[in-house]
């Protein structure tokens, strides 16, 4: 993540946050799978609340997290530490652009659309050339992006429920900019007493850009990556008209 986004302010309902968007539950697994079977260093960019990490850590493999975020690198160490592998992940403070391996690595990963935290097309850029630099000669870089879908049914700032508890409801609205190809989340948690009432209520908001598969395979072909495959889901099924997300597997030479 990108250091203007104020994920600092989401580590209180972060693990509420990922549990409710439905492509941690596609993408977990696809992610633990290619962190485990990389043959060296692997990496996660925008580690978050470490639930593929520490999935991977559980396996016996040793994963390097980067976030930028103070607060979402505590949740993590957090929960490693519960989950006894904390010995096994390394945690870096740092941005996408500018983040330093302690050596080349096998593996890169951005999973749950992350890349997109990064609005300007030169941010994204300057990513995928450090993500190069920071990759051994024959290593790879896997992401994936949400196609957008701009016949999507949902109105463009409409609130809806994202979670709820006892004591708290998470509620989101986003807006669509299409020609700059945004999008503004704004997030808030009503918080509740026990009868119900609401007894105080705090924003965040984030923005999150988008990618064409057209775009992203143009971004990564002029950042000298060798696009090795492309997928449309998480099972592996090639990219379609119809897919809803774009999962790239890339090489460095």
């Amino acid at each position: 993540m990108t250091a203007a986004v104020p994920y600092d302010a989401f580590a209180d309902i972060y693990d509420a946050w990922a549990e409710s968007a439905p492509v941690t539950r596609e993408n977990q697994e696809f992610y633990v799978k290619c962190l485990v079977e990389a043959d060296g260093p692997a990496v996660e960019l925008g580690v978050g609340n470490g639930r593929i990490c520490i999935e991977a850590a559980k396996r016996g493999k040793a994963v390097i997290g980067v976030d930028s975020s103070e607060k979402i690198l505590e949740l993590c160490e957090t929960r490693a530490r519960a989950a006894g592998v904390l010995d096994r992940l390394t945690l870096i403070k740092a941005d996408f652009r500018d983040f330093e391996l302690p050596e080349p690595a096998a593996l890169i990963t951005i999973p749950f659309h992350s890349i997109g935290h990064l609005i300007k097309e030169e941010d994204k850029r300057r990513a995928l050339e450090t993500i190069r630099g920071q990759l051994r000669s024959g290593g790879y870089f896997i992401f994936d992006h949400f196609i957008f879908d701009p016949d999507y049914p949902q109105e463009s700032g409409v609130p809806h429920l994202r979670a709820s508890r006892p004591d708290w409801i998470l509620w989101e609205a986003t807006t669509r900019d299409i020609e700059n190809q945004v999008l503004d989340i704004l997030v808030w948690t009503d918080e509740l007493d026990p009868q119900g009432v609401v007894t105080s209520r705090r924003y965040r908001r984030i923005r999150l850009s988008w990618l064409t598969p057209e775009q992203s395979r143009k971004l990564l072909q002029e950042t000298g990556f060798v696009i090795e495959d492309v997928f449309g889901d998480f099972e592996g099924r090639p990219l379609e008209a119809s897919s809803t997300h774009q999962i790239w597997l890339a090489r460095k030479d």
